[in-house]
């Protein structure tokens, strides 16, 4: 009752003897309290880092995605994200939301989002080129990464992803994304499978020894 007592607290002694008086302001003031609560904890319950369940859709919501993905995730997924999936689309449809169109941009919004690097190539015939370099990246976020989710593109422009867990190499450049021999990996555009014992399944990305890798 802190903001009813300090509004109380103001009343000048010739009043506060008055208990119909009193009373009555008591009455008038004692909802302001609530209302006072829930102001308070009204934005983190909406704040994107804080927020989960029914806050977290409504902010989805907001911002024009939802919790279920329209389409099936590799390797037998949900596609339902849980709360830090689903933040993460949802800071990337708002930076989508807020991109100017420009490479340089993306960029900048890609290191807000993820701290991480992000190598992107017009090719100059309607498609683009990117590496997102990481490997903090699990298979749900590199699928909506895939599928278009997380990156924005102007519209007709064709994406071709690839990952890189580290800087990728190129000639004669020294840069957080693209280093020479001595600190860099060759980027392999195909995209790695996952290793599955006894199992050969193309659709969810799982093969054996001979094709599979350890993720």
């Amino acid at each position: 009752m802190a903001l009813l007592d300090s509004y109380l607290n103001l009343i000048t002694s010739q009043h506060k003897t008055k208990n119909k008086y009193m009373a009555t302001v008591k009455a008038l003031l004692s909802h302001s309290d609530d209302i006072f609560s829930c102001a308070v904890y009204f934005d983190d319950e909406f704040d994107l880092d804080l927020s989960t369940g029914n806050q977290e859709n409504i902010l989805g919501a907001i911002a024009g995605v939802d919790r279920t993905l329209d389409f099936q995730p590799d390797k037998g997924l949900s596609p339902v994200l849980d709360n830090f999936a689903y933040r993460n689309l949802i800071r990337s449809k708002i930076a989508q939301n807020m991109w100017k169109g420009g490479i340089l941009d993306l960029k900048d919004l890609w290191n807000v989002l993820f701290g991480e690097g992000i190598i992107i190539q017009d090719n100059q015939d309607m498609t683009i080129d990117v590496v997102v370099i990481g490997d903090e990246f699990d298979q749900i976020t590199k699928n909506m990464i895939q599928k278009g989710y997380i990156v924005p593109k102007p519209q007709s422009v064709g994406v071709n992803f690839s990952f890189a867990d580290g800087p990728v190499f190129g000639y004669d450049m020294e840069t957080d994304t693209v280093k020479g021999y001595d600190h860099a990996n060759w980027l392999d555009p195909a995209p790695k499978v996952s290793f599955g014992y006894d199992v050969e399944d193309e659709e969810n990305a799982l093969f054996g020894y001979d094709k599979g890798y350890w993720s």
